[in-house]
């Protein structure tokens, strides 16, 4: 799991990330063919300075792992412009996400259609996190469906089993909502398991 693939270590990853998120002259330069969106600055994540806490069973098979991670990024960046609710039902939750930043709420929907995907196919992410490895364990027992919003999405997550629903409940509240409160420091932080939790 370890390799030449994530050789940057977590302080280096930070300052890159601080970096991006304030533009400098030039840093922006190489994207004049695919523009980030209008008032989001972004740039790609050095494949070396995948950090620890994003590591996935596989970095270099994972094809999409560098594109989904600049999203991330870009979200954890401007973390202060997000606004977040969820809403707890006996089988799941509801979590409607979304910012008045019309190109921030783009990358809201990308990122949870990009998240939808990995949860289909068990292509997990955040490894080292124990709440993260969980929810790929359990990832079949997940019912995850996305509503488009114009300003973000609203996305139902839903179990018939429930231990797979304290573990929706724990990755809404206790990671997502605090990633969005905190952004970059919550995340390089592991997220616990919830309290009772069988496993």
């Amino acid at each position: 799991m370890v390799g030449a693939q994530h050789e940057c270590p977590r302080r280096q990853f930070l300052l890159w990330a601080a970096a991006v998120a304030t533009p400098l002259p030039g840093l922006l330069a190489g994207c004049a063919q695919g523009q980030p969106p209008t008032g989001i600055q972004s740039a790609a994540v050095p494949p070396q300075c995948i950090p620890d806490w994003m590591l996935t069973p596989n970095n270099v098979a994972d094809a999409d792992l560098m594109r989904d991670i600049e999203v991330i990024r870009d979200l954890l960046v401007h973390h202060q412009d997000i606004v977040r609710t969820v809403e707890h039902f006996s089988y799941g939750i509801r979590a409607t996400t979304t910012s008045s930043n019309r190109d921030l709420a783009e990358r809201i929907r990308t990122h949870a259609e990009q998240m939808k995907l990995r949860l289909q196919r068990g292509a997990a992410i955040r490894q080292l996190d124990p709440l993260f490895a969980e929810i790929f364990a359990h990832h079949q027992l997940v019912d995850l469906q996305i509503e488009r919003l114009p300003n973000g999405i609203r996305i139902n997550e839903t179990s018939s089993d429930p231990v797979t629903v304290m573990l929706l409940r724990q990755h809404a509240v206790r990671a997502v909502s605090e990633f969005v409160a905190k952004g970059m420091s919550r995340a390089v932080q592991p997220t616990p398991l919830p309290p009772g939790y069988p496993g």
